[in-house]
């Protein structure tokens, strides 16, 4: 499984790499200059290094070897581009093969976080890092949080995430994550299937159902 973390933010994943050739060349590209971050525990396992290497290879013969996804112009016929005063024309790119089932970390126990020392916001890995004693947690998902127990979740809440200034902003993306979970309820061992699978798209907001219950009851 490959996770790409984009500059907006945005978590894509990714189930092998030939679901890499679904992307343009200009985007692979750019791929290849950004950090790549090998968090697999098997360290016998170099899939991902294996493509980091081909990928870096491909660059450098204008990636002729791959197959990939080709972009194309949209001619807007009824709108007209002020700078040309002709049909505005815009460049699109067909969808990318991310996988639509996301894998969620393994379930911890409620006391992993009881020698917490602070957490903060890598940059760099644009990761989440929940540092204990003995433990280090390295969080590249918003979704991924729910994976801690009830005490875990009320306990970051109650600790600020370091973070550079600049990065403050991607640094309350975590906390508005912990803030989500603790509203409702969302921790390992309380929150239900249909809970866990919308909490990723509607983190920072009520979930639909709740929106509705509110609702009502304000009538």
């Amino acid at each position: 499984m490959f996770l790409v973390k984009r500059k907006n933010r945005v978590v894509e994943y990714y189930n092998h790499s030939n679901a890499f050739e679904s992307w343009t060349v200009v985007d692979l590209r750019e791929l290849s200059r950004a950090p790549y971050h090998d968090q697999c525990r098997d360290h016998n396992c170099k899939i991902g290094w294996n493509f980091y290497n081909k990928l870096q290879k491909q660059v450098q013969v204008n990636l002729r070897d791959m197959n990939l996804a080709q972009s194309f112009i949209r001619v807007h016929e009824d709108v007209l581009d002020p700078s040309t005063n002709q049909p505005l024309k815009i460049v699109m790119w067909p969808p990318t093969k991310q996988t639509k089932t996301i894998p969620l970390l393994k379930e911890l126990p409620d006391n992993s976080l009881k020698d917490l020392k602070f957490w903060m916001y890598d940059h760099v890995t644009g990761q989440a890092v929940i540092v204990c004693d003995n433990e280090e947690y390295r969080v590249a998902d918003v979704k991924y949080l729910i994976c801690f127990g009830e005490n875990g979740i009320k306990l970051l809440g109650r600790i600020q995430i370091r973070s550079e200034p600049q990065y403050e902003v991607c640094a309350k993306s975590f906390t508005g994550g912990i803030a989500q979970i603790t509203l409702f309820k969302l921790w390992y061992g309380q929150r239900s299937r249909v809970e866990t699978q919308l909490f990723g798209p509607y983190v920072g907001r009520q979930l639909p159902d709740t929106q509705k219950k509110q609702k009502k009851k304000r009538k």
